[in-house]
């Protein structure tokens, strides 16, 4: 089941609108659904290389890749961007505290992406299906590709997180916390950290760009809509988290992989940790990595230089992997 969003397809007043484009609501349990934007090609059906599959980061929103989803036009794809449950404008908020984000199996978002793409996108777009996310997006469609076979063609991931910064011991302190905490029903409580709270519905500075104009326009999205803002993280989410990661980096879960996976390393990595990245790409074949220089954890926010380096890289990636030039 789906909904057609009317009037006002996408959020409004923000520096960078979206293409053209159609909103669905794409409901992928009984009482939550999911937000989706289709764009079709700018050019011939013949002339089209595919649909590209956008999926953003942790406390991101659709509208924050106006931008993405232009260029990807421009390159010659259709594409479709998911918003991840509990993000944005789509379901699945708590009903204990709206502004954190808060569900404990981390997998949930691995079930929507696959009934969100076979139920839906898959109906309305052609393949070959090419999978671009960012940092969060990119381990839930790591996993995706692994437990639903047929999905995508190709990936390509920006600092997606496969790891975090995080030193062992303060994950296994969270762990230990986090269950004392279920004990008395307070999972929903928030992580408070420095790095990535927006308590203020702003970040407190910018690690994530070189880009400080791409960094403002971006956050001005938030300063005009703050419903979309996530302010926390719950410590049951964290810990659903961090226990996905570990499944997803171990050799006898990317043995599994059988698809050409690209992806994107920022030099100045502030969030997700380049270790595991380095060490997923070591422990697969179908795995090749690319460290881009004066860069931080958002690839796609990038300097106009570094980005297009990166949109020029993920092109290739998908031509090589497939039929259609």
């Amino acid at each position: 089941m789906y909904s057609k969003v009317s009037d006002s397809q996408f959020l409004e007043g923000i520096d960078t609108p979206m293409p053209a484009g159609a909103c669905f609501m794409v409901s992928v349990e009984e009482d939550v659904s999911i937000r989706v934007g289709l764009f079709e090609s700018l050019r011939a059906e013949e002339q089209t290389k595919g649909t590209i599959v956008l999926g953003h980061g942790y406390a991101e929103y659709i509208e924050k890749y106006a931008e993405t989803v232009s260029d990807f036009l421009n390159l010659g794809y259709r594409v479709a961007i998911v918003e991840w449950r509990s993000h944005g404008c789509s379901g699945g908020r708590s009903d204990i505290r709206r502004e954190v984000l808060h569900f404990k199996d981390f997998d949930k978002n691995i079930s929507d992406l696959n009934v969100v793409m076979r139920g839906f996108i898959t109906q309305r777009f052609p393949p070959p299906y090419f999978g671009v996310s960012h940092s969060m997006g990119g381990q839930i469609s790591l996993r995706t590709t692994v437990l639903h076979k047929g999905l995508f063609d190709a990936l390509a991931l920006s600092a997606p997180m496969i790891g975090v910064q995080e030193h062992p011991l303060q994950i296994s302190l969270l762990k230990v916390v986090t269950s004392i905490n279920e004990l008395f029903g307070l999972g929903h409580w928030p992580l408070e950290s420095a790095f990535t709270d927006r308590a203020t519905g702003r970040s407190s500075c910018n690690r994530v760009t070189m880009d400080e104009g791409r960094f403002e326009r971006n956050e001005r999205i938030v300063d005009r809509h703050p419903h979309v803002n996530i302010a926390f993280k719950s410590h049951s989410w964290s810990v659903g988290a961090v226990n996905a990661m570990q499944k997803t980096l171990k050799k006898n879960f990317l043995s599994r992989l059988n698809i050409p996976v690209f992806i994107g390393i920022a030099e100045d990595e502030r969030l997700v940790s380049n270790t595991a990245t380095y060490k997923a790409i070591a422990l697969s074949d179908y795995i090749e990595g690319k460290l881009y220089p004066n860069t931080r954890h958002e690839l796609l926010m990038e300097t106009d230089a570094s980005r297009q380096a990166f949109l020029k890289d993920i092109d290739n990636h998908f031509m090589n992997a497939s039929s259609v030039y």
